[in-house]
């Protein structure tokens, strides 16, 4: 049996059919408490208390220690606020960098850039499995279901990063929430006009320019628009192109009572290399900043009448490499149609084309295309092209809720959420320049052959629509006693259609189509001032990846959809000089879709086994004398394959061992200072050591590394100046070098395994400095 390699951020094993016993609400470290938030936070649009949505989403923050605030959802709920967002210096992924910081969140990859995308798991579930949306825009890929950094946003343009774990959130539009949701917040624009302006520094060349412009509010308008450029070098060996532009706004309308409109948009674009993921054997034997090579295997030259042969290989620095422009755009909208009766109307749209992601590359015969590809005047040749995946998508949707407080201790909502998808995936071929890069970075040079058809490895045509409705009833019924139900129903369409071709094979159709009725309860208790518990069981839905539909070609078996019940029981603690947050949790995964990878930029799709979760997690955050803080967590996960694995006759003994890329423990720690002008934050974060393959025959140890804040605050400096921050970050203090996480696993990494393949892994980016002023006028 040919090997079969798992990719980790492409629905990888995670936990299914879920049923937690108990879940921590994990309250955020202290990184220190910024005194002097901005008029925009003062002003932000939020909907806590005005919604009953509880469990779904975020719920109202009542009291705070350090920058950590307190949650009160009956749920496992962490948030990050622009304070501590500020402070962070450099983030590798604007969410994923952020996460790195909350209980349960194993990051792997990335370089504090935040263009290079890192990895993200939370508790064993995959990022895959994870609803990501920016202000009711979803940030999953439709098409394989990962989100992607490129859609997040510049991160100084955040309110707040909420991370709900398990219980993943009725109305996040997403249907990959088997594992929870992220739900990102914009921060909202200012009442007085202003000047935001961010330069940086750091280490490997990096550079970065931030400015926002603040219009200031006039007759109820009020805008931002900002702007950044990053620009830097990989850390590994070889160097490689970082490169970044983005221009973002936030346009508000308010009126009337409780009435307001904002117009959110990004338009991104990258231009980035790659980063080498090596095995364990690689890792051993090379330099700890091994990168791609930097070869070329150029598509020109040969002679006339020679039969001319090139090579190619997948490891160039040049054929690794993602050029894209990115634009997500949304409308939010908030009504109040009566006293107790209010209308929420979220319309987005996203949009990405005109780039390509080179993957690999691979020799080319002229003669089964009839052209002449290195222009010697002959047909004989066989030359090296670049493989680059060549994406079209535009998806829009809408998410609607109706609001009603039927009395003070009862209010309902009713929601609606539909979203169509119409994408094309290109697996193209390019030809490759002298200097080893593919001829054009948005897909204008594909090849084609003598019939004037361009060669693509992968030609689909996807068209996916979705169709959500819920009714949520949240009553406190006794003093100190709140329940919330929920009753949703999801149906989804999936439409794959394959274009014909040489290495694409015939025209064809297939379809598949999901529906599932989705239950959720929370009951929580305020025992008294200090001590709430809480306890929820919630069912989540992630449909399978289109992707999946052009396996087995016209003849194809549609996939069942992955399905959790979680269940979570809490306790928090809350006064002014203490949050604690402890619980439990029992995820039942089932149907779990795994993939692996056929050959480059195309991958396959199967549904194999259960996996059962269960843990603990803590976390505390305390006021100290003297302006200082402290925090510390720690979260303990056994997830665990409920049977072997089988494919086409052969058996993989997986039963009873630990998912690949879950450390069962995680621990975070910090300690932090803030006078209201001098800040500082030390912080270490251990993560013990991963399995690289489902049998678990491969392992990698734990590691432990620690980064350091430092800034200060000059209000009034100037004249013309309302604030002036210096800043300096060390991320990785210690230079620790090791592998932090699982890029691509396997069923086993045992040679003599009929399943046998190599995991290839992340690793730890060294030791980075990063220095920071902030104007702001």
């Amino acid at each position: 049996m040919a090997p079969i390699s798992l990719r980790l951020g492409l629905s990888a094993a995670r936990p299914a059919l879920a049923l937690a016993l108990l879940s921590c609400a994990a309250a955020t470290p202290a990184l220190a408490h910024a005194a002097g938030n901005d008029t925009a936070a003062a002003d932000a649009d939020t909907d806590a208390g005005a919604d009953a949505r509880a469990i779904l989403v975020t719920g109202a923050h009542r009291a705070a220690v350090g920058d950590a605030q307190e949650e009160t959802a009956p749920a496992a709920i962490a948030t990050l606020n622009a304070a501590q967002l500020g402070k962070l210096g450099g983030l590798d992924g604007a969410v994923t960098g952020a996460l790195r910081l909350l209980p349960g969140a194993h990051i792997g990859g990335g370089d504090f850039s935040g263009v290079s995308e890192s990895t993200l798991s939370i508790r064993g579930f995959s990022q895959d499995q994870i609803g990501v949306a920016r202000d009711g825009v979803p940030l999953n890929d439709p098409v394989f279901l990962t989100p992607h950094a490129d859609f997040a946003g510049d991160p100084e343009n955040y309110d707040s990063i909420s991370v709900l774990y398990g219980s993943g959130s009725v109305d996040v539009p997403s249907f990959t929430t088997s594992g929870g949701s992220i739900d990102i917040r914009t921060v909202a624009p200012e009442k007085q006009a202003g000047i935001l302006f961010k330069q940086g520094f750091g280490s490997n060349s990096l550079r970065r320019t931030f400015g926002r412009v603040n219009t200031g509010e006039y007759h109820g308008f009020s805008a931002w628009v900002s702007g950044s450029v990053t620009s830097g070098h990989l850390w590994t060996d070889g160097g490689g192109e970082i490169w970044s532009r983005r221009f973002e706004a936030n346009l508000q309308y308010k009126w009337g009572e409780e009435n307001q409109i904002n117009v959110i948009a990004s338009d991104f674009k990258m231009k980035t290399n790659s980063y080498f993921h090596p095995t364990l054997a690689q890792y051993a034997a090379e330099p700890y900043g091994q990168g791609y090579a930097q070869a070329a295997y150029p598509t020109g030259g040969g002679t006339n009448g020679v039969a001319d042969v090139g090579t190619a290989s997948a490891n160039s620095l040049n054929l690794q490499r993602a050029d894209f422009p990115i634009q997500t755009y949304g409308l939010n909208s908030r009504f109040k149609l009566a006293e107790g009766l209010r209308l929420r109307i979220d319309p987005y749209y996203v949009r990405v084309n005109n780039g390509v992601a080179a993957v690999s590359a691979t020799a080319l015969s002229e003669g089964l295309i009839g052209t002449d590809l290195n222009g010697d005047g002959d047909k004989l040749d066989t030359r090296p092209v670049a493989l680059g995946v060549f994406p079209v998508q535009h998806r829009g949707g809408v998410t609607a809720r109706l609001n009603w407080d039927a009395a003070k201790t009862n209010h309902v909502e009713l929601g609606f959420w539909y979203d169509h998808v119409n994408s094309r995936y290109q697996l193209i071929a390019e030809p490759i320049a002298a200097n080893g890069s593919p001829v054009s970075q948005t897909g204008s040079a594909q090849i084609y052959d003598s019939q004037g058809r361009p060669v693509d490895f992968a030609n689909q045509h996807n068209v996916i629509d979705t169709h959500k409705l819920w009714l949520q009833d949240a009553w406190d019924f006794l003093p100190g006693w709140n329940a919330v139900a929920t009753l949703a129903w999801q149906h989804s369409s999936l439409d794959a259609l394959n274009g014909a071709g040489i290495f694409t094979g015939s025209a064809y159709e297939n379809k598949a189509s999901y529906d599932r009725v989705l239950p959720g309860f929370a009951l929580t208790f305020q025992a008294n001032a200090a001590n709430q518990f809480y306890y929820n069981l919630t069912t989540n839905e992630r449909i399978p990846a289109i992707a999946g539909l052009y396996q087995g070609g016209a003849s194809f078996t549609p996939q069942k959809a992955e399905t959790t019940v979680n269940q979570e029981l809490g306790w928090r603690y809350a006064t002014p000089q203490l949050l604690v947050s402890a619980a439990l949790f029992l995820d039942y995964f089932h149907n779990r879709q795994v993939s692996y990878q056929a050959y480059s930029g195309v991958t396959s799709y199967f549904n194999a086994g259960n996996v059962t979760t269960r843990g603990a997690e803590v976390s505390l955050n305390g006021k100290l004398p003297e302006h200082f803080s402290y925090s510390a967590s720690w979260t303990h996960v056994i997830a665990k394959q409920d049977a072997d694995y089988t494919l086409g006759g052969a058996t993989a003994a997986t039963a009873g061992r630990q998912l690949y890329n879950t450390p069962k423990d995680t621990l975070g720690w910090g300690l932090a200072y803030d006078d209201s002008r001098l800040y500082g934050n030390i912080s270490g974060r251990y993560s013990a050591g991963v399995y690289g393959d489902l049998a678990n025959t491969e392992k990698v140890p734990g590691y432990t590394t620690f980064d350091l804040a430092l800034g200060y605050r000059f209000d009034h400096p100037a004249p013309f100046f309302r604030k002036v921050v210096l800043s300096l970050n060390l991320n990785n203090l210690f230079n620790k070098h090791a592998l932090d996480a699982v890029y691509g696993g396997s069923v086993s990494a045992n040679a003599a395994s009929s399943f046998y393949a190599a995991p290839t892994y992340s690793r730890l980016a060294p030791r980075t400095v990063l220095g920071n002023i902030t104007l702001q006028l």
